[in-house]
């Protein structure tokens, strides 16, 4: 329950299970209390409908098609010019417009919405900065993000948010009055909780850089705080400092095993290193939280991305067992931060995603190539692999221990989406010889999974 403005306050229920939900309401005001109703949940008639973010270990996936995915986010404020919710506020033409052109055409799985910051409480604020004067939710922000997150979520993707930004540019709760945790900032984890807490396909991190302005017990205090008010579950976590190169993750273990997700600043992460980061706390969801950006100029070139490396950043983040990602080129760069390598981005969605050949059950199997340089991802569930290697003509597979002739599909991953037949593979050790030197990925198997 929560205020919409005026005298109205209004309703919202998500019912996870079919059935007969009573209610009844309690406060303190007594204008609010002892109101009681039902509300009637029947099966939904779609089929592939899905629920709320849950993991699957250390996988991303979804309530009600029980599917996992890998998170590939698109950066919204690169796609529609502002992180301002006024640009999208009663928009739904808009926001349709986004989701066609970068869930649909270029297969991204959603998008993220950077630092809301002052915005929460001043909807007309000229900027992102956070005022000592603020005090009360701006209703016309949650509008805007519940249009952005319900059609999002309508057509299979999801939102990350982070609420807060960078205190040297004043988008923290420090700048509020009474701080971190203060009264006005817990009156908006509750408010947060109570009108996006039954809204499906969101996630929130609660900024960045956030090693120089708030510790691991406030981001936990935070987490527990909406968790605390909130009916569903919701991935909130927070990105610490590192680490940004190499493998060794172990300084930020004590810092994200608190939260719903681990999260990390990855700088140009290898496939080494998401291997890594999945590993670090068995069982927990990871997203690289840098922003991956292909930028015209910039301080941080060395950070940057180029179509390539996105391309190949999708299947590494993929392929080393699901790590969820945050894209996007700058406008300056690329206008409306449209990819011109769109159909190879909408190629690796097909592939793992429209095709359904990303299970929970997999995990990396390296070991069952005499290439150094292969990928392999194995669900022993369906006997079924998919195959990765970059600049090259062949793959070797071992497949001794497969129970019979496989079919194996290749892709080029650097073309349009078109599979080529391969035939059947005998279970046993072979080098399979692709048509040319391209970046391929390979399915071998049926993938049907009996539900």
């Amino acid at each position: 329950m929560f205020f919409i403005g005026g005298k109205t306050w209004a309703f919202r229920f998500t019912g996870t299970r079919t059935g007969k939900w009573l209610f009844v309401t309690s406060s303190e005001d007594e204008d609010l209390r002892g109101h009681t109703g039902k509300v009637l949940i029947l099966p939904n008639s779609r089929a592939d409908a899905h629920g709320f973010l849950r993991k699957f270990g250390n996988k991303w996936g979804w309530e009600g098609t029980e599917n996992v995915i890998v998170p590939q986010l698109v950066m919204w404020d690169y796609i529609v010019g502002s992180s301002n919710p006024r640009m999208f506020h009663n928009k739904p033409d808009l926001v349709k417009r986004k989701i066609e052109q970068f869930i649909v055409d270029h297969g991204f799985g959603g998008f993220h919405v950077p630092v809301i910051g002052g915005r929460w409480f001043d909807f007309d604020a000229t900027s992102d900065r956070v005022e000592s004067t603020m005090a009360n939710p701006a209703i016309p922000t949650f509008e805007a993000l519940e249009l952005l997150i319900t059609k999002t979520h309508k057509a299979g993707g999801l939102v990350h948010i982070w609420p807060w930004g960078d205190h040297s540019r004043s988008q923290t709760p420090k700048s509020l009055t009474g701080g971190i945790g203060g009264v006005i900032d817990e009156r908006l984890q509750r408010y947060i909780a109570a009108r996006l807490g039954p809204v499906p396909g969101w996630s929130m991190g609660y900024g960045f850089d956030l090693d120089e302005w708030v510790v691991a017990s406030q981001v936990k205090a935070w987490r527990d705080s909406i968790h605390g008010h909130m009916g569903w579950s919701h991935f909130l976590g927070g990105r610490p400092v590192g680490p940004n190169h190499g493998t060794d993750h172990a300084d930020n273990v004590a810092w994200n095993k608190e939260l719903d997700y681990s999260s990390y600043e990855h700088h140009r992460p290898t496939y080494e290193v998401y291997l890594a980061a999945l590993k670090a706390i068995p069982g927990q969801p990871v997203m690289s939280e840098d922003r991956f950006r292909i930028r015209s100029v910039g301080r941080y070139r060395m950070k940057d991305y180029s179509e390539e490396l996105t391309r190949r950043g999708l299947y590494h983040s993929t392929m080393a067992g699901g790590v969820a990602n945050i894209w996007g080129t700058q406008p300056e760069h690329s206008p409306d931060g449209v990819y011109s390598n769109k159909d190879q981005i909408k190629t690796y969605s097909v592939f793992f995603h429209g095709k359904d050949r990303f299970l929970a059950d997999m995990v990396p199997a390296n070991q069952m190539s005499a290439d150094t340089d292969t990928r392999i991802l194995l669900s022993r569930r369906t006997q079924s692999l998919c195959l990765y290697r970059e600049t090259a003509a062949t793959i070797h597979v071992d497949l001794t221990d497969m129970l019979g002739p496989q079919p194996v599909v290749a892709v080029d991953t650097k073309k349009p989406y078109r599979e080529i037949d391969l035939g059947n593979l005998q279970p046993k050790a072979q080098t399979i010889r692709l048509p040319m030197v391209s970046d391929w990925v390979l399915a071998v198997g049926n993938f049907k999974i009996e539900r």
